[in-house]
């Protein structure tokens, strides 16, 4: 199911994902805020239509445009071989800092909220971790 929001003209492509930070404060008197800052802030946004509605904006250079987005599920990875799908999962603080890791993107992936709730929809591969934690590669809503 989509949802309605306004990006940056320039930037209205079909197909373009984006993190969305919140609201800034800039935008609380303006008349349309709720179309933009109607989204779940931290959470990845992929735009699956684009209309032709333009609107002004003090935000951004240009206007800004009328576009229907989807969350992207979170691709990212769980530790512990009782992972189930379906279940509601606590995103917990993982305790590897190694930027140099291979798998350091997937395991602190742009949008990750650390201790919020997930539903674990998809368990994916295992992945082979060098410090050696049992890692699985999953998909959170």
């Amino acid at each position: 199911m989509s949802e309605v929001t306004l990006i940056g003209e320039k930037i209205a492509k079909e197909g373009l994902e984006f993190v969305f930070g919140g609201c800034l404060s800039r935008c609380q008197n303006c008349e349309i805020k709720i179309s933009c800052c109607g989204l779940d802030k931290n959470k990845k946004y992929r735009i699956v239509g684009v209309r032709d509605k333009l609107h002004d904006c003090k935000v951004h250079a240009d206007n800004v445009k009328v576009v229907d987005v989807e969350e992207v599920p979170l691709r990212t990875t769980l530790q512990g071989s009782s992972l189930i799908e379906g279940s509601l999962v606590t995103l917990n603080k993982k305790k590897c800092r190694d930027i140099d890791c291979e798998h350091y993107r997937l395991c602190f992936p742009l949008g990750i909220e650390f201790g919020g709730k997930y539903h674990l929809e998809k368990l994916e591969k295992k992945i082979k971790c060098p410090k050696g934690y049992d890692l699985k590669e999953v998909l959170l809503v």
